[in-house]
């Protein structure tokens, strides 16, 4: 019998919060759809997830580049 597939719960997602992928938890969620609807209303579904995607990169390189000063 095959495995069930994993929920999100159990998936490492990219998270805007902390500019990492793990395992979020409430605060990473509610950060998330805060920036999806303050952010992407005008989007679609595609668009929307790029653009969030990019904003999750660049904190990360920002925190990158922080850390080397």
């Amino acid at each position: 019998m095959p495995a069930a597939p994993a929920t999100a719960d159990t998936q490492p997602t990219m998270c805007l919060l902390h500019g990492d992928f793990h395992l979020m938890g409430q605060a990473c969620w509610s950060a998330t759809m805060h920036w999806y609807f303050d952010h992407t209303p005008h989007l679609d579904a595609q668009e929307a997830r790029d653009a969030y995607l990019a904003a999750v990169e660049r904190k990360m390189l920002d925190q990158l580049m922080e850390a080397l000063r």
